[in-house]
């Protein structure tokens, strides 16, 4: 509501504190059905009153608003009478209209005015409407400036060394010119200033390559048989900050330290005690047993041997 009175208005983002408080009363306004089929408004349940529709006028409008002198002279007979303003609200202390004069920023109160309705109030003026009002951020097509980092652009967070990599999703606003909104790959969203962020074609980032198979990484789900455990478990795996994994069972908070995995992984495949996602259990013991049996023949024929 607040953003069409503007922008049928033509008037620019200044006038949006007007806007959206005009906007709030209105809604007391609107009509509701009650539950014995009744209409009321919010503003008759709360106050016990009913709607004077004189309190309802064009929000923006074009006013002459009259005036008897000027100063402490007062009109002749040959001048005008009133004076072009904006309404911008109703005035809390009389029953008169808000208006306002962009020619020397002064607000009025007045109960003698008559609406133009053949000319806008922003034309008028001269005063230009800004199509990108909104609440939410503005987006490249609808700031008045050209942003360093565009929407959906990929940067890097200099808050931590090495830098994290983000998605900008927010661009500054008309009230925060220089705040960056962004999301990084786990979801996360945080704001940043410009001098914090970098393009992320500017430092690449060298990461070291991992050589584990893409079914071993943090969160991801696993079935774990170890030779000393009595039975398969399900579970994640998870990587400390001093790259030790871990492993932890279903609705148990302690983990189960997997020594050296980078070394050791595929052995653990191979032999049946790391499976990938939550493995059935007869599937485990199958592939147990069949490991165990090839070891056994394998000891059997060393003896014969």
């Amino acid at each position: 509501m607040a953003r069409n009175w503007l922008a049928s208005a033509e008037l620019p983002g200044k006038f949006w504190f007007y806007a959206v408080k005009r906007a709030t009363e209105i809604c007391y306004y609107f009509p509701l059905k009650l539950d014995d089929g009744s209409w009321t408004t919010p503003l008759e349940l709360a106050h016990k009153s009913k709607l004077d529709a004189r309190v309802l006028f064009k929000m923006f409008g074009l006013a002459a608003v009259c005036r008897e002198q000027v100063s402490d002279s007062r009109l002749g007979k040959f001048e005008s009478q009133s004076v072009p303003m904006i309404a911008v609200g109703r005035f809390s202390n009389s029953t008169g209209l808000q208006f306002y004069k962009p020619a020397n920023g002064t607000f009025i109160s007045s109960i003698d005015y008559k609406f133009q309705n053949h000319v806008t109030s922003g034309a008028y003026f001269g005063l230009k409407n800004q199509t990108g009002i909104f609440i939410e951020c503005l987006d490249e097509s609808t700031s008045i400036f050209a942003p360093k980092y565009n929407k959906d652009s990929s940067v890097n967070v200099h808050t931590h060394s090495p830098p994290s990599i983000a998605t900008v999703i927010c661009i500054p606003t008309y009230q925060t010119p220089n705040i960056y909104t962004v999301v990084f790959k786990d979801g996360s969203i945080s704001e940043y200033t410009e001098e914090l962020l970098s393009a992320a074609t500017d430092t690449p980032l060298s990461l070291p390559q991992s050589l584990l198979p893409y079914l071993i990484k943090g969160g991801a789900n696993a079935t774990l048989f170890l030779h000393t455990m009595s039975k398969p478990n399900h579970g994640i795996l998870q990587i400390t900050d001093n790259e030790n994994w871990y492993f932890y069972p279903d609705k148990l908070k302690e983990g189960i330290l997997l020594p050296d995995v980078s070394a050791n992984f595929q052995t653990l495949l191979d032999t049946g005690q790391l499976f990938k996602g939550h493995a059935k259990f007869k599937t485990v013991m199958i592939l147990v047993l069949n490991w165990a049996f090839v070891i056994v023949s394998f000891v059997m024929f060393q003896h014969i041997d």
